[in-house]
């Protein structure tokens, strides 16, 4: 009896040692800065994060994400599709829009500490200064209005920090205040050359025509799903075309990891659980102006997010009408839920 009630204990105490989160050495190494970006993002999408105002991302943040990604390479369930991830496909989390080495301010080149910047990498500018010293920025680039990529009369400081990664977006309001001549200031620096960042196998998606044609991949992304829970998180990992989003069918997978990176779980849709919206449908989609909803009795929630997981303000025009004409165009996702607190996502492309 002793040695049976000895051997359950094992057991279970052999289970929780397995079910707890560790970090793999490979991820450690090669998805810490993707593990950085899904932070920040989630930071840079909610204002109310309690880390919006902290410069420096707090590390129990980021292990968590290198906890499920370690779930994932581990692949418990040893599911084939799981193992393509790091693999044969190679995503990583885009750069597009997330500088979090980077910022740029606006000034009027008339001021008379611009010049000085320019050449000795100082303003003068007591605070502005202090500003550039605290967070180890320096003058990476400048341009001036003549040049055209920047507005008439004012001259654009490009800044980059000798840190690895700051959360640049809780430093918006500092260097504004720095100066009273700063104009504007930018944290949102957009390198093109991030867009093309599909490194995996050749593979291809079809093209919004008829007959549709392949086209070749040549950028992916990984993301947090808004589907995500309390218990379990959902990473969506995206394929498609760079610099024409909207003129293709992206491709999808989702993989789910439990909290204690014991399941992890692959599908190429959203799963559809018991307090999910069934039989709801959209049009036209794609969609220029309005998108009609049809298998909803009554909404009491719409709500538009990008690939990025931004949330996007829209309006409602009736209860199954929303008008999407001042989105940029691109691919969507339309979160829908009803007086019953049933919900589901459907996925658009404005164009």
């Amino acid at each position: 009896m002793k040695r049976t009630v000895f051997f359950i204990l094992f057991c279970a105490f052999v289970y929780n040692l397995n079910a707890q989160c560790t970090i793999d050495p490979f991820i450690q190494q090669n998805y810490e800065l993707d593990a950085q970006l899904l932070v920040l993002r989630e930071i840079k999408n909610n204002a109310s994060d309690p880390d919006y105002d902290n410069p420096f991302l707090e590390q129990s943040r980021v292990d968590g994400y290198l906890e499920k990604l370690s779930a994932m390479y581990a692949n418990p369930q040893n599911i084939v599709d799981v193992d393509s991830i790091f693999n044969e496909f190679d995503f990583h989390v885009s750069q597009l829009y997330l500088a979090y080495n980077k910022m740029s301010f606006k000034v009027p080149t008339t001021v008379s500490w611009v010049q000085t910047l320019k050449d000795t990498g100082q303003s003068g500018v007591t605070a502005l200064d202090a500003f550039l010293s605290q967070y180890q920025f320096s003058v990476s680039n400048f341009f001036d209005g003549s040049s055209g990529t920047t507005s008439e009369g004012l001259t654009r400081f490009e800044l980059t920090t000798a840190y690895e990664f700051l959360n640049t977006y809780a430093l918006v309001d500092d260097l504004q205040n720095a100066s009273t001549d700063i104009a504007s200031v930018e944290d949102d620096l957009v390198d093109l050359g991030l867009w093309c960042n599909y490194t995996g196998i050749p593979y291809t998606v079809q093209e919004y025509a008829l007959p549709p044609n392949d086209l070749p991949v040549s950028f992916s992304n990984m993301f947090k799903s808004i589907n995500s829970t309390d218990t379990e998180t959902i990473f969506g990992f995206y394929m498609g075309i760079c610099f024409n989003p909207g003129s293709y069918i992206p491709d999808y997978r989702y993989v789910t990891v439990s909290n204690d990176c014991s399941t992890v779980s692959y599908s190429r849709t959203l799963s559809t659980a018991e307090n999910e919206l069934v039989n709801v449908k959209i049009y036209p989609n794609p969609t220029s102006n309005f998108i009609h909803i049809e298998g909803v009795n009554t909404l009491e929630t719409v709500e538009v997010y990008s690939l990025a997981g931004k949330k996007i303000a829209v309006s409602a025009t009736t209860n199954s009408q929303i008008d999407v004409s001042s989105l940029q165009n691109g691919i969507y996702f339309l979160k829908l839920r009803d007086d019953q607190n049933r919900s589901t996502v459907k996925k658009f492309i404005k164009q």
